[in-house]
């Protein structure tokens, strides 16, 4: 492994520290699931890059895509009428 590789590496980590404070920032604007009325569900990093929220009681997921989603766009997704 190059020299070079463990500044992107290092970069790529804090990149995904902060998408995961976002999260967390975010979490208390997170609607109830619409599916189960779950009041809690998480905003959670399903692939590397790739942010949904996520309910515990009924294993809803999503919306996701394909590619990469920060957490503001799952939540946003998530919290459409």
């Amino acid at each position: 492994m190059s020299s070079n590789a463990f500044p992107r590496l290092e970069r790529e980590y804090n990149e995904r520290e902060e998408a995961r404070e976002m999260a967390r920032a975010e979490r208390e604007q997170v609607r109830h699931c619409p599916f189960c009325g779950n009041p809690d569900p998480a905003i959670d990093e399903i692939e590397v890059g790739i942010w949904a929220i996520c309910c515990d009681t009924c294993k809803a997921i999503g919306p996701h895509q394909d590619g990469e989603q920060s957490p503001q766009v799952a939540l946003d997704k998530w919290n459409r009428k």
